[in-house]
């Protein structure tokens, strides 16, 4: 017998990606929603992603009463109760003070993953206690070999899991609509002014905790967000191939997952360097607008190294069923970015929830699709629409 739905602590008006999508636009300023929103060029990339996972099918089956559906997964070594974790996101602190924080504290109480940004408006130190348990962690491996060798003993001193050195910003990128709203991880004091007047609440929540800056680079660019943006730019956004990912893999005894693959002959490439896990990604669409979408980068990589290491997979999730499309299609486990942090933008802490709403929408469709493991859905008929 079907049973009602326990619901997530949302408003009613906040069910779905486009809800939490427009609830932000409305509530942060302007700069701040292009940050989050926006992709490169004319956002065909971006488009893109969303476009080739909606053209995935999946055709369901019939399945006897009385057994359980079972969500979780193994992956890094870690027990996940959902096939799903919180992808890194730059700069939350410009969405909503505590998004960061929020959604870590959620996920960890929904027995799921965090990763945080290197660009973060929250210190690893800080998530770690906002959480109870270390996050995973996003960075670009910076140039200074002792910046290099302190990182990594902090992070290993603070119980941090699982390292994810990001390889798909070689340099920096023309974002034509953040350069058009003025976004820098400082905004100009003009930009400033009219979205204080324009978000009144979010302006008086943003006053309230303090200017938010670029802490986990501030430890190395002393000052504050336009000394840490600038020494990103200097350290950080460069080429890296698989010869440096193999010294840090030489220099790390925790888990390496490199973030930002997109061709099977480099997921290959990483796999003979000894990485345990790859994203692929194409950074949200936010670097080539020619990228493919992320549904049709993953069967040709799942081909080649399914079973050699992990495969993690961003970049166009709005739902549960994407998510399960996505495993479908040679995924092992699905990070998810935009859609907890445009609930956070509308909702504050409250947003967090849109995890509970994520958990809920997987389990639904699994019994909708006949499913009751992921091994029953890797036997599903998939095919492009």
């Amino acid at each position: 017998m079907a049973q009602p739905l326990e619901k997530p602590d949302l408003p009613a008006r906040f069910a779905s990606f486009a809800d939490f999508r427009e609830g932000a636009r409305r509530r942060i300023p302007h700069f701040a929603f292009e940050y989050l929103d926006g992709g490169i060029g004319r956002d065909i990339g971006l488009a893109r992603n969303y476009a080739s996972i909606d053209r995935v099918l999946l055709t369901p089956r019939t399945v006897d009463e009385g057994v359980a559906v079972d969500a979780s997964v193994e992956i890094l070594g870690e027990r996940s109760a959902y096939p799903f974790g919180v992808a890194p996101v730059g700069m939350g602190g410009l969405f909503h003070p505590e998004s960061a924080p929020a959604l870590a504290k959620k996920a960890a109480a929904l027995g799921i993953p965090f990763c945080l940004s290197f660009v973060a408006s929250h210190s690893v130190e800080t998530i770690r206690s906002a959480a109870g348990k270390a996050p995973w962690h996003q960075f670009y491996w910076p140039r200074p070999e002792d910046v290099q060798t302190d990182i990594l003993a902090r992070m290993k001193a603070l119980g941090v899991s699982v390292l994810m050195p990001t390889l798909d910003i070689p340099g920096h990128q023309w974002r034509e609509r953040t350069i058009r709203a003025g976004v820098a991880a400082k905004p100009s004091p003009l930009v400033l002014a009219r979205d204080l007047a324009l978000r009144p609440r979010w302006a008086l929540d943003t006053l309230k905790a303090g200017e938010p800056g670029l802490p986990n680079i501030s430890t190395y660019s002393g000052g504050g967000a336009a000394e840490a943006e600038m020494w990103l730019l200097q350290n950080c956004l460069r080429p890296v191939g698989p010869e440096e990912i193999r010294r840090l893999r030489d220099k790390w005894d925790g888990k390496l997952v490199v973030k930002g693959v997109m061709a099977a002959e480099d997921a290959e490439d990483f796999a003979k360097v000894g990485v345990d896990g790859i994203v692929v990604s194409n950074h949200g669409g936010r670097q080539l607008d020619a990228a493919p979408g992320t549904a049709e980068l993953l069967p040709p990589i799942a081909a080649a190294v399914k079973g050699k290491v992990a495969i993690l997979a961003d970049g166009g999730v709005t739902d549960g069923l994407d998510i399960l499309k996505l495993i479908r299609l040679g995924a092992d486990f699905v990070m998810v970015g935009r859609l907890p942090y445009y609930a956070c933008a509308a909702l504050g802490a409250r947003g967090a929830a849109s995890l509970d709403l994520l958990a809920l929408q997987v389990k639904t469709t699994m019994i909708q699709l006949g499913v009751r493991n992921f091994d029953e859905l890797m036997k599903l008929k998939v095919e492009m629409g």
